[in-house]
């Protein structure tokens, strides 16, 4: 089996080779970066903010927005989760404890 190149390994230095990075140009990657963050705040902040009016007022609290704050949760904690993924777009997980350890 020949060794692949190291340009390509996420993480060279602890010797795994299952672990690659995909290689984009920089022009793409800070694009793609922004418009997948600025999705993931837009969608956390939009839900965060019905979440914050259906609770705070009490004319609100009718079952069909009972309905629709239990969508706005699930959406909030999918676009909390997603933030986190971003990290994932070249292929590596950065908050490994290994890596930060070392």
């Amino acid at each position: 089996m020949s060794t692949p190149d190291e340009a390509e390994l996420c993480y060279p230095h602890l010797g795994n080779s299952s672990c690659r990075r995909f290689v984009r140009s920089h022009s793409v990657s800070v694009l793609l970066h922004i418009i997948l963050s600025s999705i993931s705040v837009l969608t956390v902040t939009l839900n965060l903010l019905v979440i914050i009016s259906i609770s705070h007022f009490r004319k609100l609290h009718t079952p069909t927005n009972f309905l629709l704050l239990s969508l706005a949760v699930s959406d909030f904690s999918v676009g909390v989760i997603w933030i986190f993924l971003n990290l994932l777009i070249d292929g590596c997980w950065f908050l490994d404890p290994e890596v930060w350890l070392q």
